[in-house]
């Protein structure tokens, strides 16, 4: 099926692979999510273009399932419960290091705790035949060009020191996430009733508590645009009261801009007419 025995690449191919695919990964999530909810939404855990569930999940496939390469029937189940395992960990690592389950597949019929669904896992079916018979003779052709040969060790090396950075980035602010629904579980219950009171409560620390300030809030903000399904047993109804203030205030400034956008058009027309009777004779 492949012109080169998988499990004899060396490391800075494997890691090219393992990027590649991760990019990959990022492309068909993005296209997925943005067709379900009809507008451009962003992905993944990491802020760069990548989604490394999937380079693992290609590896996955590509190492533990070669024999398997040149099937169908087996390839495609096997891929299904591999991908799903996978993601099943994952989901379950990402819950005990920061209190919630970052995806909820739970309204899907034949989901297992929420964490994987038959949708999913027979997508990720499809796409280990894809894998196999598609993409990775494509990626090999690439990877592999002799023009590229020179250069693969300072490319692996370039591309795990912008993931590194990436990866740090990312954890900071999981961490300072982390820290934002604490705090505003600490302060639940004192909050004012309108919701540029209590987000204003929560940027000053009021109650006592310190503030959140609004680098916090905004990352919070945009790991629940990320994961709307976002869930939590620990923090229970807090996350949802967090998510749905930071949602109605959003709601709110963009109908600030929207009226403010439309004084100002309303305010230049104003003056055109004006001086267009002006300069009437």
């Amino acid at each position: 099926m492949t012109e080169i025995d998988m499990p004899s690449i060396d490391f800075p191919h494997l890691f090219i692979f393992f990027i590649l695919y991760a990019f990959v990964g990022w492309i068909c999530e993005e296209i997925y999510c943005s067709s379900l909810q009809r507008k451009i939404v962003k992905r993944g855990m990491l802020f760069g273009p990548i989604c490394p569930i999937y380079g693992f999940g290609a590896l996955a496939i590509l190492y533990i399932l070669y024999p398997w390469r040149q099937t169908w029937a087996r390839l495609f189940f096997a891929s299904m419960v591999v991908t799903s395992i996978l993601e099943f960990f994952t989901s379950w690592l990402l819950e005990k290091l920061f209190h919630a389950k970052w995806w909820d597949y739970s309204q899907h019929p034949f989901n297992l705790n929420g964490r994987v669904c038959l949708l999913n896992s027979t997508l990720f079916g499809i796409g280990g035949l894809a894998l196999e018979h598609v993409m990775h003779p494509a990626a090999e052709k690439l990877v592999f060009l002799d023009a590229l040969q020179p250069y693969v060790n300072h490319i692996a090396i370039a591309l795990a020191f912008i993931l590194a950075v990436d990866v740090g980035t990312t954890v900071h602010r999981l961490v300072d996430f982390a820290a934002t629904v604490n705090k505003f579980k600490a302060m639940g219950g004192k909050l004012g009733e309108s919701v540029k009171e209590s987000l204003e409560e929560l940027k000053s620390g009021e109650h006592g508590f310190g503030g959140i300030g609004k680098f916090s809030l905004r990352n919070a903000e945009k790991w629940f645009a990320r994961f709307p399904s976002m869930t939590s047993v620990e923090h229970g109804d807090v996350l949802e009261s967090l998510k749905k203030r930071l949602s109605d205030y959003a709601e709110q400034q963009k109908i600030l801009v929207e009226n403010e956008k439309r004084a100002l058009k309303e305010k230049t027309q104003n003056l055109k007419k004006k001086k267009t009777e002006q300069g009437r004779p």
